[in-house]
């Protein structure tokens, strides 16, 4: 989906970007380049696509970094004490 339509769907179901992001705590500018593709950020992009009650993939499929799960802070501890173990041999 491009700006324009994510923007109307939103309008549609009676959400815009001021909304979703004082929910998220971030700037309504933020979440309208993201949704232009002029930034990026996962959580924003999850925001935009459960708004729409679409899966994020489905939203922005030209995204590649979204279509993953980020790590869980224990998971980036973890590979953490891994490279330095590689690093240090």
């Amino acid at each position: 989906m491009d700006s324009k339509q994510i923007k109307k769907e939103l309008m549609r179901r009676g959400f815009d970007f001021s909304m979703i992001a004082e929910a998220l705590g971030k700037s309504p500018s933020l979440v309208s380049k993201v949704a232009s593709r002029k930034a990026r950020s996962q959580p924003v992009a999850l925001a935009i696509a459960k708004a729409l009650g679409m899966e994020i993939d489905e939203v922005f499929p030209d995204i590649d970094a979204y279509h993953h799960q980020p790590m869980t802070a224990e998971q980036r501890k973890q590979k953490q004490r891994e490279l330095v173990a590689l690093l240090k041999d």
